[in-house]
Parts: C-alpha cells; sequence; structure tokens
C-alpha cells in the first residue's frame, strides 16, 4: 500500500473512480441521446438520475476490487443542487465509503453538471472527496466553493448545441439568483480567502450571457442577482 493510501486513502479512493468514470458515463450516453431527451421531455430533471443509476455499477465495481465499498445507484436524498445557471446546474452526490470491514474511510463526490432546457451535458462528470460522512459535515464541506471548484482538476468541457436565447436583436430581459455565491467567500484549507473561486463562479454565469446586476445579504448567506437578454 502506497504512503499517499495509507495517509489519506480518500486520494487512492478519488484516483480509481475517476479513471473507471468516462468509460462508464459514456456508454450509459452516447448512442442513446435521443433515449434521454424523451426521457427529459417527460419527466424533467429526474432523467439525469436515471443516467447516473445506469453508470454507477461498473465504478461500484472497480472500487469493490480494491477493497472500497460504496452503495451505487442515486438517491436524490444523497445529493444537492446549488449552484450555476440553468443551462449548467452542477448536482452533487454523494457516497459515503467503506473498508471491507466497514471501517468508514470518507465521501466521495460525484459532480454533475447538467442543462434544465434539455438533456445536455455541458461538462464531464467528475469525483472530488470529502473527509465528512455524516450528512450535515458533507454539506458543510460542499457549501465551502473550494471543495469542489478544484485548480487541479482541469474541467471537460463537451461539445452541444448553440445555446438559445442570445440573439442579437433583444426584447426583453430573464433573470436568475445564485443563493449560494457567498461559498467563494469562504476561507480555503491554508485559511486564506482566495478571489479565483469567485472569479471562476461569476465567469460560470457570465459564459452563459449572465450579467451580474446586484448582490443583496439574506440572513449568512448572500444572493447574486444575474439578467441576461432573451430574444423573442
Amino acid at each position: 500500500m502506497s504512503k499517499d493510501t495509507n495517509q489519506r486513502p480518500m486520494n487512492a479512493i478519488v484516483r480509481v473512480a475517476q479513471q473507471a468514470l468516462p468509460a462508464a458515463w459514456r456508454q450509459a450516453y452516447e448512442g442513446q441521446e435521443a433515449e434521454w431527451e424523451d426521457m427529459f421531455n417527460q419527466w424533467g430533471d429526474r432523467a439525469y438520475g436515471v443516467w447516473i443509476q445506469r453508470f454507477m455499477p461498473p465504478i461500484v465495481a472497480q472500487l469493490a476490487q480494491q477493497g472500497w465499498v460504496i452503495k451505487g445507484g442515486f438517491n436524490r436524498n444523497d445529493s444537492i443542487e446549488n449552484w450555476g445557471p440553468p443551462e449548467e446546474r452542477e448536482r452533487c452526490a454523494w457516497y459515503v465509503v467503506t473498508s471491507e470491514s466497514g471501517e468508514l474511510l470518507g465521501t466521495l463526490i460525484l459532480q454533475i453538471y447538467h442543462s434544465h432546457r434539455a438533456f445536455r451535458l455541458p461538462r464531464a462528470p467528475r469525483f472530488v472527496s470529502v473527509d465528512a460522512t455524516e450528512r450535515d459535515g458533507i454539506l458543510t464541506a460542499l457549501s465551502n466553493a473550494a471543495t469542489r471548484d478544484r485548480w487541479d482538476m482541469p474541467e471537460e468541457r463537451l461539445a452541444g448545441p448553440a445555446l438559445a436565447g442570445q440573439a442579437k436583436e433583444v426584447v426583453r430581459w430573464e433573470y436568475a439568483t445564485d443563493v449560494a455565491i457567498s461559498d467563494c467567500l469562504q476561507p480555503g484549507g491554508d485559511g486564506q480567502v482566495s478571489s479565483w473561486t469567485l472569479d471562476a463562479a461569476l465567469a460560470h454565469w457570465g459564459r452563459y450571457g449572465w450579467e451580474l446586476v446586484s448582490v443583496l445579504p439574506s440572513g449568512t448567506q448572500t444572493v447574486a442577482f444575474f439578467k441576461r437578454p432573451v430574444a423573442v
């Protein structure tokens, strides 16, 4: 067993899961786009949950070969979706990892980037991890943008159709809010507040034509308001 595995087994677990992920999700998606689009038109966002259920089994099996146990599939109650514009929402689903003897090792986080306009995957899914294994601790970790937006894990953007609502002639506006923008202002593991997480969040909205127009405090959170032009 490597020194890295001894010190923090979740590092090795993420590597194994991430290596198995691309082939798994593509096999469950590519060549079946029409089926997923029909399911989305009928059931909406739940279609993504079915897709996750289809591609997780080989990842579960790969981890089991290494002696790591997770409960596969997709449970909406073990996930949260707070971030991003409707064309690229981020949902984080979590899977508590144990050893074969039942020892808690940490939690594997599956990040799914998806559209609410159609069944579309703007970015490839990926895995990260947190040390917490209880729901409250997992949610606290995920509320820190630095947990999810990893500078050391380049995003894989996927080709897709042009976005609607960005024609030259503007006749009306649409608006959206981000209730988790203050996550980007929390200090990282070194105790320092880094501007790059906030820059990345704003650029994420801007990529789809959303302009930040205002921010307002709401309890302990900060709500960001965005707008963009919509063609008739």
